[in-house]
């Protein structure tokens, strides 16, 4: 199922809409088609949409000091995609980014709860025995988080699988959470661990589409505009496809 959730976005990315659009162009000769992928990859690569479409995906896009929070009886931050790369001692760790992770060390060090949850995220071709759980919790363990109050989920691949390890390890008796992810990504996981039994209060992190003064550079293209643009279409997929999966 795992390859499935990573095929299908491929299939509405902006590249391969564009390709699509190209080589319909070329087979039929109908310069309608070619004008309409060239107008696709510049809308899909131009800053100025690509952040307002991902701004529109993004959970209550405000950082939250962690005094803000509650108290609660966990603190549940979601892996974000850690990667690992061979090396003469095996297999080490390489973060995209460590908002999830710091932003959980911030509300465990306020006091928020007394204890700090990461999921296991790991894909089954990924290499290396450890689970980016594993790694964080040996992380917050430098930062002189206790032991004790860290725990990691079992091996999850989804955000279905993250918020069914957390209820294993922490309910019936702890419900009430705060829930760390990135702020594109928190209108699903919230879903997804409610769904799972949990109160939750949503501390989204990593925000990413910052209100900027548009000036020229807004609708020149840019690589990493598309790739923002490829974003915000995966969590679209994934959102319909877990309201069709519960319908």
């Amino acid at each position: 199922m795992i390859y499935l959730h990573k095929l299908l976005p491929l299939f509405f990315s902006p590249i391969l809409m564009v390709l699509m659009l190209l080589c319909v162009g070329v087979a039929t000769r109908r310069r309608a088609w070619v004008i309409g992928g060239a107008f696709l990859l510049y809308a899909a690569s131009t800053p100025l949409i690509s952040d307002a479409l991902f701004r529109s995906m993004e959970y209550q896009a405000e950082i939250l000091p962690p005094e803000d929070a509650p108290k609660v009886d966990a603190i549940v931050a979601l892996s974000a995609g850690m990667g690992w790369i061979k090396s003469k001692n095996g297999f080490l760790a390489q973060w995209p980014t460590p908002n999830r992770f710091l932003g959980g060390v911030e509300l465990f060090a306020a006091g928020k709860a007394p204890l700090l949850v990461f999921t296991g995220g790991k894909l089954p071709w990924q290499f290396g025995e450890e689970t980016e759980g594993d790694v964080l919790k040996r992380y917050a363990q430098m930062m002189q988080i206790p032991a004790n109050n860290i725990l990691v989920t079992d091996k999850a691949e989804n955000t279905e699988q993250e918020a069914r390890g957390a209820k294993e390890l922490l309910q019936p008796a702890h419900k009430d959470i705060i829930l760390v992810t990135s702020a594109f990504h928190m209108v699903r996981a919230k879903k997804m661990f409610e769904r799972a039994g949990f109160n939750v209060f949503a501390f989204p992190v990593d925000i990413r589409a910052v209100e900027q003064t548009v000036t020229l550079m807004s609708f020149l293209p840019d690589p990493r505009a598309l790739y923002s643009t490829h974003i915000t279409i995966n969590e679209l997929l994934g959102r319909l496809y877990y309201s069709v999966k519960e319908s």
